[in-house]
């Protein structure tokens, strides 16, 4: 059986998909909108080991990159409100990927049936550059022959074409009293179109120096302050559809509906907590947060998919031949038995299910400048995922008395 003779299972690029998928599961968290899947090979054709391999290769940066981002935007002062004091803050946090986590090696994986079928191993993970990856093979072993056989061929996707994606966050801080300041991040759980997203958050900001005697008369402001937030979304996808019979590929259930089934969920939580130090000067006021942060997101493909493989029931004396010249099929090729075709269509069910936890130190610097009622902030946060962050907010510091 040749490779020609093998035609592969028209399907959509689902590993193409997962990446659009996974980004658009990012965005839709904030802005609910999607990207289309387009066509191409598929991950999921190697099997539940080799799609969770090659996901977690492609789609860990993103993951990191995404539990950094919730973690940045908690605080631009040290300085918590007073008594009835809030503001409403609006901030992208924009974390960048290293670049050693911009592309993987698909020759060290430990893949079972997917191989490069070139020198080239390399391939861009999500964050990498906006070009194809190396040509990679589904092989099994062929019944008729007992030899390794290439089923289908395909290129490896390609990153977006930049290492970054901003996150957005919005929040509310109030003053509560005694030094202390609570921070709520907080979005319903809603569906729209095919997106499902959910949002929350708080924080917790406390003046540690009025409790140290000979620093709470100094001209500068101190605190610690905890923060956490989760996100949960989900995003219905028919990255592969019931491929149906030929005379190549034997369907064992032809009316099975996979689309319905299908779904990208993106979870991620992370905290961090602060020692802060600010200092206010005239409406600038420079800060400075060291403190320790930790992330933990999941990417799970769930639902029924039909990949196509080796039949081992292939019966090549009956079954399905085509001569690549004439176009002659087998007489005694039977199209409603199994035996007569040598490629069969299984269903795997929840191919993809990544984990990435994440933690380390972290050191913020920044500046706010404040022009009465209105704060502008930006700060850059020195970790393993290095993160920049901008925002504009209302400021009202307190209202007993009333201050600006």
């Amino acid at each position: 059986m040749s490779e020609k003779q093998l035609k592969p299972i028209p399907m959509r690029n689902t590993y193409k998909t997962i990446r659009q998928l996974a980004l658009a599961a990012v965005l839709s968290t904030f802005t609910l909108q999607s990207m289309a899947q387009d066509d191409a090979a598929s991950i999921v054709k190697g099997g539940v080991d080799d799609a969770n391999k090659l996901g977690n290769a492609y789609l860990s940066p993103l993951l990191k990159s995404f539990g950094a981002g919730l973690n940045g935007g908690w605080f631009n002062t040290a300085k918590p409100h007073g008594i009835g004091g809030f503001d409403i803050t609006i901030s992208a946090n924009t974390p960048f990927a290293p670049s050693s986590d911009q592309t993987y090696d698909v020759s060290q994986l430990g893949l079972q049936k997917i191989r490069p079928t070139g020198p080239n191993t390399v391939s861009p993970t999500f964050f990498g550059k906006d070009k194809e990856g190396p040509e990679v093979g589904i092989f099994a072993k062929s019944p008729a022959t007992n030899q390794d056989t290439m089923i289908s061929r395909f290129n490896l996707p390609q990153g977006i074409g930049a290492h970054f994606i901003p996150v957005p966050t919005i929040q509310f801080n109030v003053g509560v009293g005694f030094g202390t300041e609570v921070a709520v991040r907080f979005f319903p759980t809603i569906t729209m179109g095919p997106a499902t997203v959910g949002l929350f958050g708080f924080a917790l900001k406390h003046d540690i120096k009025q409790w140290i005697p000979g620093v709470k008369t100094m001209p500068f402001d101190m605190s610690v302050m905890f923060g956490y937030t989760s996100v949960k979304s989900s995003f219905k996808m028919d990255a592969l559809q019931n491929p149906g019979s030929d005379s190549v590929t034997y369907n064992p259930n032809p009316t099975a509906d996979y689309a319905s089934t299908q779904k990208l969920e993106l979870n991620s939580s992370g905290w961090t907590t602060n020692l802060l130090i600010s200092k206010k000067l005239g409406p600038i006021t420079p800060y400075l947060g060291v403190g320790y942060q930790t992330s933990n997101s999941t990417l799970k493909m769930s639902g029924d998919y039909a990949i196509a493989d080796v039949n081992p029931t292939f019966d090549p004396t009956k079954g399905y031949y085509k001569d690549p010249n004439t176009g002659i099929v087998n007489p005694n090729y039977n199209a409603n038995n199994q035996n007569s075709h040598p490629m069969v269509v299984k269903t795997i069910s929840d191919p993809v299910s990544i984990e990435e936890k994440n933690s380390g130190f972290r050191t913020t610097l920044g500046v706010r400048i404040k022009l009465a009622v209105i704060t502008i902030h930006g700060d850059y946060t020195f970790a393993n995922y290095n993160v920049a962050s901008v925002g504009v907010g209302l400021n009202l510091q307190s209202i007993v008395p009333f201050k600006l």
